[in-house]
């Protein structure tokens, strides 16, 4: 203390200033540190826009957490991630609008419905009614965040299918299509025979001009793109036969003592799991069984198999009970004992229990659980881990016997090690260094490496999430990442995607962006060729004509629902023959390949007009199903979407 006292009587003004210093340096220190942390924080990027909308990286990251732990597929929770954005951005609103919009007596509708229908398919699984009330609540919470979209959903497919109607002439036609067959003749003068048209430059940009509203643009992108393949090295597939090797001694050398056996697979990502049916395992596996050998181990097309059998059995397949939970162990084994004195009825035991019916099926029972049942008769009363508690358990009813196996099985593919991989990486990224930003840099680069450069198209259609399409880009596998990269990236980008034991390299080449399909100058001036050819020869057309260069022949059995006549692929006239409805009768068709006269002279299986309203339901019940299934691409098609999302967020 007086050394401190003589500090601040000597120094007392330096002190406090040093102090000073010190405080301000730590305050300062402080709030750098601080804003160091802030400016780590990621920006909240727009991913999305709905309507003009934003929809920024934090909202659509809430929409990826609510389906992280369902059970369906990535491309799946994507697609919800993205409905869900677009549901409450847009659709919401726009239902409500029009008096389709979910109230919340529409939720607890619907929960009676939903709960008979997953308590129904629980059933036949054999779950219990206490097991029961608790998973078809789980899976009401699980699936809470769709309902509401779903059911609006439901609503609108409803009510734009109920727009259908069935007239009773489209029903006649619809049953005439499926049954009846033309026969008859034809004559044909081929374009080819006529003298050669000119079209001119006018002629067909007038032509553009006047169709184009029928061919409009989806923004395509066109792709450019090398494929590296992640293949094992033969080091690779040496040291994975080394492992399969190692684990099949340690089998041998455990002398069929089945906790080592399962040690011995499980380290090498093996299964030993629950009992099989014998007649549903492998017949391979069958085979080895039936000779009392173990199943490989044997690779085919780059995997390692193999089975070893642990347990053989026949025994009841199915097992009921009666159960009563115990506070612990010690308590089960003293109630198993009082209630086995007593004959098995839990009604006399001193304290009164709660005694709950349940049962197992010996499929899928793992082996300590298996352990219990297996040689149990009716009326054996034994203590069991019951719903993870101990609990005393009296056998009521058995099933019919069958026969089990348990089986360690191994099935490991041979892929490519962190070193391969690496290398391949590297190959990539040396590919990307050197490929530029242009179509033939891109080409000169994958020339000199000696990979092949493929092209492909993209455009908002491969990647906007509509039910029932598959998405991404054409000719790759698991790609709407690329597609959707593509759609928003500029001419000269480039960038690898990794898929399954592939990396994509892929660069953007072309963009169209106009508002229709491109001018095609060459298949417009066909087209406008045909139809002076057919305007030249139309009024000369009969079928006792004699027009050089003219074809005569026949056709039989002509349907509606065929593109050819006489081996000629020429839809137009298939389909104006299928279309009489009277005989004898002189037609004219301008085909692709040349003008044609054609006259039917049996029709073959008309419709029974009896059964016309009779087949009037299940028409109208097709093509409401078919309108529902457009349903969410019409309600998905009034909105305007931008995505801007990036890999790891599709």
């Amino acid at each position: 203390m007086a050394s401190l006292n003589t500090l601040r009587t000597k120094f007392g003004i330096v002190l406090s200033i040093i102090i000073g210093l010190v405080l301000v340096a730590f305050i300062l220190g402080d709030q750098l540190s601080m804003q160091s942390r802030r400016s780590e924080i990621p920006e909240d990027k727009t991913v999305m826009t709905v309507d003009g909308q934003e929809i920024k990286a934090s909202q659509y990251a809430q929409y990826q957490e609510t389906f992280r732990d369902a059970n369906i597929s990535d491309d799946n929770k994507s697609d919800y991630a993205y409905q869900t954005a677009v549901y409450n951005a847009f659709t919401k609103e726009a239902l409500e609008q029009v008096g389709l919009g979910v109230a919340e007596a529409d939720i607890k509708s619907y929960a009676k419905v939903y709960s008979q229908r997953v308590a129904e398919m629980y059933r036949m699984y054999g779950i219990s009614g206490d097991q029961m009330e608790m998973m078809v609540q789980n899976q009401w919470i699980a699936n809470l965040p769709t309902i509401g979209l779903n059911l609006g959903f439901e609503k609108f497919t409803a009510a734009y299918s109920a727009a259908n109607y069935v007239n009773r002439l489209e029903v006649e036609d619809a049953l005439r299509n499926n049954a009846a067959t033309f026969n008859g003749r034809y004559m044909m003068v081929p374009y080819s025979a006529m003298p050669e048209v000119t079209v001119s430059q006018e002629e067909i940009d007038a032509y553009y001009e006047e169709n184009k509203r029928e061919n409009p643009s989806y923004g395509a992108r066109t792709l450019r793109y090398v494929t590296f393949e992640i293949e094992p090295t033969e080091e690779d597939m040496a040291e994975v036969e080394k492992q399969i090797m190692a684990a099949d001694q340690a089998v041998k050398e455990a002398n069929g003592d089945s906790n080592a056996i399962k040690q011995a697979v499980r380290a090498i990502g093996g299964k030993a799991d629950t009992y099989k049916k014998f007649e549903n395992v492998d017949p391979k596996v069958q085979e080895a069984i039936k000779a009392k050998k173990n199943y490989g181990p044997v690779l085919e097309d780059k995997t390692w198999s193999a089975s070893y059998l642990i347990s053989d059995v026949t025994v009841p397949a199915s097992y009921e009970f009666e159960v009563v939970e115990a506070a612990n162990i010690i308590e089960a084994k003293e109630l198993a004992e009082e209630v086995k004195a007593l004959g098995g009825d839990f009604t006399k035991l001193e304290n009164a229990v709660d005694v709950a019916t349940d049962s197992r099926q010996m499929v899928n029972m793992s082996e300590s659980d298996a352990k219990n049942f297996i040689g149990a008769k009716v009326g054996d009363i034994f203590t069991y881990t019951y719903n993870h508690k101990p609990a005393v358990v009296k056998i009521t009813k058995l099933g019919d016997k069958e026969r089990f196996v348990l089986t360690a099985d191994v099935e490991k593919s041979v892929k490519a090690s962190a070193l391969t991989n690496n290398n391949i990486v590297e190959s990539v990224e040396k590919f990307i260094a050197e490929a530029g930003n242009t179509a033939e840099s891109f080409n000169d680069a994958a020339n000199a490496a000696h990979y092949q450069v493929l092209v492909s198209m993209a455009n908002r259609n491969d990647y906007v999430a509509m039910q029932g399409r598959t998405r991404g880009v054409r000719g790759i596998t698991n790609s709407r990442n690329i597609a959707v990269w593509a759609y928003n990236a500029q001419v000269g980008d480039i960038k690898s995607f990794h898929g399954e034991n592939v990396i994509n390299v892929v660069m953007v080449t072309d963009i169209d962006n106009n508002k229709y399909m491109a001018k095609n100058d060459k298949a417009i001036e066909t087209v406008l060729k045909r139809d002076k050819n057919y305007a030249a020869i139309e009024s000369q057309l009969a079928m006792d004509a004699a027009i050089e260069g003219a074809v005569n022949g026949t056709f039989a059995d002509v349907k509606f629902s065929i593109n050819s006549v006489d081996g000629r692929y020429e839809p137009s006239l298939a389909g104006a023959i299928a279309s009489t409805r009277q005989t004898g009768v002189e037609t004219k068709v301008k085909g692709s390949a040349g003008a044609y006269v054609f006259v039917v002279d049996a029709i073959n299986g008309e419709v029974d007009p009896a059964t016309i309203e009779t087949e009037r339901t299940p028409e109208m019940t097709k093509r409401e199903s078919a309108m529902g299934r457009e349903a969410v691409d019409v309600l998905g098609s009034k909105v305007k979407v931008e995505d801007f999302r990036g890999e790891g967020e599709i």
